[in-house]
Protein backbone atom coordinates (compact mmCIF):
# COMPACT_ATOMS: atom_id res chain seq x y z
CA UNK A 1 0.00 0.00 0.00
CA UNK A 2 2.53 2.22 0.95
CA UNK A 3 4.61 1.53 -2.30
CA UNK A 4 1.29 2.38 -4.58
CA UNK A 5 1.15 6.16 -2.55
CA UNK A 6 4.81 6.38 -2.89
CA UNK A 7 4.28 5.73 -6.80
CA UNK A 8 0.96 7.94 -6.90
CA UNK A 9 3.57 10.58 -5.33
CA UNK A 10 5.97 10.33 -7.72
CA UNK A 11 3.15 10.84 -10.39
CA UNK A 12 1.88 13.94 -9.28
CA UNK A 13 5.03 15.30 -8.97
CA UNK A 14 6.27 14.78 -12.44
CA UNK A 15 2.90 15.75 -13.08
CA UNK A 16 3.37 19.08 -11.31
CA UNK A 17 6.78 19.28 -13.82
CA UNK A 18 5.08 19.43 -16.99
CA UNK A 19 2.30 22.09 -16.09
CA UNK A 20 4.89 24.18 -14.53
CA UNK A 21 6.75 24.20 -17.65
CA UNK A 22 3.79 25.13 -19.97
CA UNK A 23 2.79 27.67 -17.09
CA UNK A 24 5.96 29.57 -17.79
CA UNK A 25 5.36 29.10 -21.52
CA UNK A 26 1.96 31.05 -20.92
CA UNK A 27 3.80 33.63 -18.98
CA UNK A 28 6.80 33.96 -20.82
CA UNK A 29 4.44 35.21 -23.81
CA UNK A 30 5.18 37.46 -27.07
CA UNK A 31 6.76 40.57 -25.50
CA UNK A 32 5.18 43.05 -28.38
CA UNK A 33 1.76 41.98 -26.69
CA UNK A 34 2.97 42.49 -23.37
CA UNK A 35 1.82 45.59 -21.99
CA UNK A 36 4.59 46.08 -19.24
CA UNK A 37 7.69 44.56 -20.92
CA UNK A 38 8.50 47.73 -22.67
CA UNK A 39 8.49 50.29 -19.40
CA UNK A 40 10.50 47.42 -17.87
CA UNK A 41 12.94 46.99 -20.61
CA UNK A 42 13.08 50.91 -20.95
CA UNK A 43 14.09 50.96 -17.07
CA UNK A 44 16.90 48.41 -17.10
CA UNK A 45 18.70 49.64 -20.53
CA UNK A 46 18.65 53.27 -19.39
CA UNK A 47 19.23 52.42 -15.71
CA UNK A 48 16.45 54.95 -14.12
CA UNK A 49 15.77 52.83 -11.09
CA UNK A 50 12.25 54.13 -11.35
CA UNK A 51 11.17 50.65 -9.32
CA UNK A 52 11.48 49.67 -5.49
CA UNK A 53 14.96 49.03 -4.54
CA UNK A 54 14.27 45.25 -4.12
CA UNK A 55 13.53 44.85 -7.66
CA UNK A 56 16.52 47.34 -8.82
CA UNK A 57 19.00 45.56 -7.24
CA UNK A 58 18.09 42.26 -8.66
CA UNK A 59 19.15 44.07 -11.67
CA UNK A 60 22.30 44.89 -10.94
CA UNK A 61 24.47 41.84 -11.79
CA UNK A 62 22.83 41.39 -15.16
CA UNK A 63 23.37 45.24 -15.40
CA UNK A 64 26.97 44.81 -14.15
CA UNK A 65 28.17 41.92 -16.73
CA UNK A 66 26.10 43.80 -19.82
CA UNK A 67 23.66 40.84 -20.01
CA UNK A 68 20.43 41.57 -22.63
CA UNK A 69 17.12 42.46 -20.78
CA UNK A 70 15.59 39.19 -21.78
CA UNK A 71 17.51 36.80 -19.88
CA UNK A 72 16.87 39.12 -17.09
CA UNK A 73 13.00 38.49 -17.89
CA UNK A 74 13.29 34.28 -18.43
CA UNK A 75 15.01 34.28 -15.14
CA UNK A 76 12.62 36.35 -12.70
CA UNK A 77 9.85 34.29 -14.65
CA UNK A 78 11.32 31.18 -13.32
CA UNK A 79 12.03 32.57 -10.05
CA UNK A 80 8.06 32.84 -9.81
CA UNK A 81 7.80 29.43 -10.82
CA UNK A 82 10.25 28.07 -8.04
CA UNK A 83 8.24 30.45 -5.77
CA UNK A 84 4.87 28.90 -7.04
CA UNK A 85 5.88 25.84 -6.70
CA UNK A 86 7.14 26.07 -3.24
CA UNK A 87 3.99 27.31 -2.11
CA UNK A 88 2.00 24.61 -3.49
CA UNK A 89 4.06 22.35 -1.88
CA UNK A 90 0.86 20.06 -1.95
CA UNK A 91 0.63 18.66 -5.15
CA UNK A 92 -3.62 18.39 -4.70
CA UNK A 93 -3.62 21.66 -3.96
CA UNK A 94 -1.37 22.82 -6.78
CA UNK A 95 -3.73 20.50 -9.14
CA UNK A 96 -6.61 22.66 -7.86
CA UNK A 97 -4.33 25.76 -8.26
CA UNK A 98 -3.39 25.44 -11.78
CA UNK A 99 -6.23 26.39 -13.49
CA UNK A 100 -6.20 29.81 -11.58
CA UNK A 101 -2.99 30.11 -12.64
CA UNK A 102 -3.61 29.48 -16.10
CA UNK A 103 -5.98 32.67 -15.28
CA UNK A 104 -3.28 34.65 -13.82
CA UNK A 105 -0.49 33.59 -16.24
CA UNK A 106 -0.54 36.67 -18.84
CA UNK A 107 -2.40 38.78 -16.41
CA UNK A 108 -0.68 39.33 -12.73
CA UNK A 109 2.47 36.64 -13.59
CA UNK A 110 3.27 37.71 -16.78
CA UNK A 111 2.93 41.29 -16.92
CA UNK A 112 2.95 42.86 -13.56
CA UNK A 113 6.20 40.84 -12.78
CA UNK A 114 7.03 43.10 -9.43
CA UNK A 115 4.33 42.31 -7.91
CA UNK A 116 4.20 39.33 -8.46
CA UNK A 117 6.97 38.08 -7.84
CA UNK A 118 6.40 40.16 -4.16
CA UNK A 119 3.29 38.40 -3.27
CA UNK A 120 4.23 34.76 -4.38
CA UNK A 121 7.43 35.52 -2.12
CA UNK A 122 5.06 36.82 0.66
CA UNK A 123 3.35 33.70 0.13
CA UNK A 124 6.11 31.35 0.47
CA UNK A 125 7.30 32.88 4.05
CA UNK A 126 3.52 32.67 5.15
CA UNK A 127 3.46 29.01 4.65
CA UNK A 128 6.56 28.15 6.38
CA UNK A 129 7.16 30.61 8.91
CA UNK A 130 3.26 32.08 10.08
CA UNK A 131 3.14 29.86 12.82
CA UNK A 132 6.99 31.38 14.04
CA UNK A 133 7.69 34.01 16.12
CA UNK A 134 9.57 36.23 13.64
CA UNK A 135 7.24 36.23 10.68
CA UNK A 136 6.70 39.75 11.08
CA UNK A 137 10.21 40.14 10.24
CA UNK A 138 10.79 37.88 8.01
CA UNK A 139 7.40 39.17 5.75
CA UNK A 140 8.97 42.60 5.58
CA UNK A 141 10.91 41.51 3.27
CA UNK A 142 9.07 41.39 -0.02
CA UNK A 143 8.05 45.06 0.66
CA UNK A 144 11.21 45.80 -0.55
CA UNK A 145 9.92 43.98 -4.21
CA UNK A 146 6.55 46.40 -4.23
CA UNK A 147 5.59 48.90 -1.77
CA UNK A 148 1.69 47.56 -2.11
CA UNK A 149 2.98 44.27 -0.05
CA UNK A 150 2.84 46.70 2.79
CA UNK A 151 -1.45 45.87 2.78
CA UNK A 152 -0.83 42.17 2.82
CA UNK A 153 1.71 42.44 5.59
CA UNK A 154 -0.45 44.15 7.77
CA UNK A 155 -3.41 42.08 7.30
CA UNK A 156 -1.75 38.98 7.62
CA UNK A 157 0.40 40.36 11.02
CA UNK A 158 -3.21 41.75 12.53
CA UNK A 159 -4.56 38.65 12.05
CA UNK A 160 -1.92 36.36 13.49
CA UNK A 161 -1.42 38.72 16.63
CA UNK A 162 -5.14 39.24 17.00
CA UNK A 163 -7.13 36.94 15.66
CA UNK A 164 -7.51 33.08 17.39
CA UNK A 165 -7.32 31.05 13.53
CA UNK A 166 -7.72 28.01 15.33
CA UNK A 167 -11.28 29.13 16.42
CA UNK A 168 -14.50 29.23 14.83
CA UNK A 169 -14.92 33.38 13.78
CA UNK A 170 -17.64 32.99 16.03
CA UNK A 171 -15.11 33.58 19.01
CA UNK A 172 -15.90 36.36 21.13
CA UNK A 173 -12.49 37.59 20.29
CA UNK A 174 -12.46 37.03 16.88
CA UNK A 175 -16.02 38.81 16.28
CA UNK A 176 -14.79 41.89 18.58
CA UNK A 177 -11.80 42.17 15.96
CA UNK A 178 -13.48 41.66 13.07
CA UNK A 179 -15.31 44.67 13.40
CA UNK A 180 -12.83 46.64 14.67
CA UNK A 181 -11.08 45.72 11.49
CA UNK A 182 -13.90 46.43 9.26
CA UNK A 183 -14.59 50.16 10.84
CA UNK A 184 -11.08 51.09 10.44
CA UNK A 185 -11.05 50.05 6.48
CA UNK A 186 -14.26 51.83 5.80
CA UNK A 187 -12.23 55.31 7.36
CA UNK A 188 -9.40 54.57 4.95
CA UNK A 189 -11.70 53.67 1.96
CA UNK A 190 -13.42 57.35 2.86
CA UNK A 191 -10.09 58.37 2.34
CA UNK A 192 -8.58 56.69 -0.44
CA UNK A 193 -7.99 59.50 -3.28
CA UNK A 194 -6.14 61.49 -0.61
CA UNK A 195 -4.33 58.93 0.20
CA UNK A 196 -3.55 58.08 -3.45
CA UNK A 197 -2.38 61.29 -3.74
CA UNK A 198 0.58 61.79 -1.05
CA UNK A 199 1.74 58.51 -1.83
CA UNK A 200 2.57 59.22 -5.23
CA UNK A 201 -0.18 57.64 -7.00
CA UNK A 202 -2.25 60.64 -8.13
CA UNK A 203 -2.10 59.32 -11.65
CA UNK A 204 -4.87 56.51 -10.92
CA UNK A 205 -6.91 59.24 -9.15
CA UNK A 206 -10.25 60.44 -11.78
CA UNK A 207 -8.99 57.46 -13.98
CA UNK A 208 -10.98 54.40 -15.20
CA UNK A 209 -9.06 52.50 -12.22
CA UNK A 210 -10.61 54.11 -9.50
CA UNK A 211 -14.11 53.38 -11.51
CA UNK A 212 -15.38 50.36 -9.38
CA UNK A 213 -15.26 46.92 -9.37
CA UNK A 214 -17.83 45.49 -12.33
CA UNK A 215 -21.19 43.91 -10.99
CA UNK A 216 -19.48 40.04 -11.91
CA UNK A 217 -16.83 41.00 -9.93
CA UNK A 218 -18.96 41.72 -6.72
CA UNK A 219 -21.08 38.86 -7.30
CA UNK A 220 -17.19 36.60 -7.16
CA UNK A 221 -16.38 38.01 -4.19
CA UNK A 222 -19.67 37.87 -2.40
CA UNK A 223 -19.89 34.35 -2.89
CA UNK A 224 -16.52 34.20 -2.12
CA UNK A 225 -17.44 35.41 1.47
CA UNK A 226 -20.32 33.12 1.64
CA UNK A 227 -18.48 30.41 1.49
CA UNK A 228 -15.43 31.26 3.57
CA UNK A 229 -18.09 32.55 6.39
CA UNK A 230 -19.81 29.44 5.91
CA UNK A 231 -16.49 27.65 6.28
CA UNK A 232 -15.62 29.63 9.55
CA UNK A 233 -18.35 29.11 11.20
CA UNK A 234 -17.86 25.61 11.11
CA UNK A 235 -15.28 23.72 13.17
CA UNK A 236 -11.84 24.52 12.48
CA UNK A 237 -9.44 22.45 10.06
CA UNK A 238 -5.96 23.68 11.95
CA UNK A 239 -3.83 22.28 9.19
CA UNK A 240 -4.75 25.15 6.44
CA UNK A 241 -6.45 27.45 9.05
CA UNK A 242 -4.44 30.61 8.47
CA UNK A 243 -5.13 30.50 4.76
CA UNK A 244 -8.66 30.59 5.62
CA UNK A 245 -8.43 33.42 7.77
CA UNK A 246 -6.17 35.19 5.30
CA UNK A 247 -8.86 34.67 2.23
CA UNK A 248 -11.38 35.77 4.56
CA UNK A 249 -9.84 39.21 5.50
CA UNK A 250 -8.25 39.84 2.14
CA UNK A 251 -11.78 39.70 0.47
CA UNK A 252 -13.25 41.65 3.04
CA UNK A 253 -10.58 44.73 2.12
CA UNK A 254 -11.29 43.91 -1.27
CA UNK A 255 -15.39 44.69 -1.01
CA UNK A 256 -15.06 47.57 1.06
CA UNK A 257 -12.46 48.93 -1.31
CA UNK A 258 -14.21 48.26 -4.63
CA UNK A 259 -14.48 51.30 -5.43
CA UNK A 260 -11.15 51.49 -6.15
CA UNK A 261 -10.85 49.01 -8.99
CA UNK A 262 -6.60 48.98 -8.97
CA UNK A 263 -6.59 48.29 -5.23
CA UNK A 264 -9.61 45.90 -4.89
CA UNK A 265 -8.70 44.20 -8.17
CA UNK A 266 -5.03 44.21 -6.94
CA UNK A 267 -6.08 42.26 -3.69
CA UNK A 268 -8.41 39.78 -5.58
CA UNK A 269 -5.99 38.32 -7.43
CA UNK A 270 -4.41 37.62 -4.35
CA UNK A 271 -7.12 35.94 -3.28
CA UNK A 272 -7.19 34.15 -6.35
CA UNK A 273 -3.67 32.08 -5.39
CA UNK A 274 -5.06 31.39 -2.00
CA UNK A 275 -8.32 30.01 -3.37
CA UNK A 276 -7.09 26.52 -4.37
CA UNK A 277 -6.20 26.25 -0.46
CA UNK A 278 -9.81 27.10 0.02
CA UNK A 279 -11.32 24.06 -2.35
CA UNK A 280 -8.83 22.06 -0.58
CA UNK A 281 -9.83 22.92 3.00
CA UNK A 282 -13.52 22.47 2.02
CA UNK A 283 -12.69 19.43 0.42
CA UNK A 284 -10.69 18.18 3.53
CA UNK A 285 -13.24 19.37 5.55
CA UNK A 286 -16.54 18.75 4.33
CA UNK A 287 -16.58 17.83 0.87
CA UNK A 288 -15.64 13.95 1.57
CA UNK A 289 -19.02 13.08 3.32
CA UNK A 290 -21.41 12.25 0.41
CA UNK A 291 -24.16 14.64 1.05
CA UNK A 292 -21.54 17.51 0.72
CA UNK A 293 -19.37 16.35 -2.31
CA UNK A 294 -21.97 17.67 -4.54
CA UNK A 295 -21.79 20.89 -3.47
CA UNK A 296 -18.00 21.04 -3.39
CA UNK A 297 -17.81 20.20 -7.24
CA UNK A 298 -20.41 22.78 -7.93
CA UNK A 299 -17.93 25.21 -6.12
CA UNK A 300 -14.62 23.95 -8.17
CA UNK A 301 -17.14 25.22 -11.10
CA UNK A 302 -17.64 28.40 -9.71
CA UNK A 303 -14.32 29.22 -9.44
CA UNK A 304 -12.76 28.02 -12.33
CA UNK A 305 -15.69 30.03 -15.10
CA UNK A 306 -13.16 33.12 -14.43
CA UNK A 307 -11.26 30.95 -17.10
CA UNK A 308 -13.75 32.15 -19.93
CA UNK A 309 -12.97 35.64 -19.41
CA UNK A 310 -9.10 35.08 -20.64
CA UNK A 311 -7.52 35.37 -24.15
CA UNK A 312 -4.43 33.80 -24.62
CA UNK A 313 -1.63 34.98 -26.08
CA UNK A 314 1.11 33.67 -28.13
Amino acid sequence: MKLIYKKNEYYLFGLKLVLLSLLFLLMNFDRELNADYGNYLANYENDWWQFEIGFELLTLPFKYFNIDFSYFWILLLLVESLLIALFYRNNRVFLLAFPNLVFLSQGLLGTQVRFAFAICLFLVLFSLLYRKKYFWLASLFPVLFHNSIIIVFFLSNSMKYFLNVKRKILLKKNLLWLFLFILSLVAISLLMDFILVQSGYYYYVGTKFQEGKSLSSLIYLFLSLFLLLFLLTRPVNRKYSEYIYLSFIIIVFSLIFAKSSVISGRFTLVYTLLEPFVLYYFYQSIGKKKLFFPFFILYCIFCYLKLFTITLKV
